[in-house]
């Protein structure tokens, strides 16, 4: 088995504003209505999967010798922000339900375009981690 370490740094900044540099990459988390400098952690969580899906999508093209001329990734993140402000709720913190609509551009039957967009959610690791839930330890420096 290969494995590999993904390692990001992140740091507060002004206001509510949190960055990284990723391999040479800015990165800006913000809130809306503050300084608008990036997206929310939510829309980013929602973002990174969908461009995970787009690059696997890409990945698995490249395998199968398909021409892939688009794949777009329409995300829906829904949840209950009571727990994150701090209520009481009996819902999860987090997203409860997250749905996607994947367009792609691709000369195939509606059987192989599902079978493909199939193959490409479940060899997506970030899929996969909300599928199946990776342990996460916390700590404190």
């Amino acid at each position: 088995m290969v494995q590999k370490v993904v390692e990001v740094m992140t740091h507060m900044t002004d206001g509510w504003k949190v960055t990284a540099n990723v391999r040479g990459h800015e990165l800006v988390i913000d809130q809306p209505g503050v300084d608008e400098a990036g997206a929310n952690p939510l829309e980013t969580f929602l973002f990174s999967l969908g461009g995970c899906i787009s690059s696997i999508a890409r990945m698995v093209a490249r395998e199968q010798k398909i021409d892939l001329k688009k794949c777009d990734v329409k995300i829906q993140g829904i949840l209950d922000t009571a727990g994150l402000l701090g209520q009481e709720t009996a819902e999860p913190i987090g997203f409860k339900q997250i749905n996607l609509t994947i367009s792609v551009d691709v000369d195939l039957s509606a059987d192989k375009k599902k079978a493909f967009i199939d193959l490409v959610c479940h060899r997506c690791p970030i899929h996969d981690n909300l599928i199946n839930v990776a342990l996460v330890n916390h700590s404190l420096k």
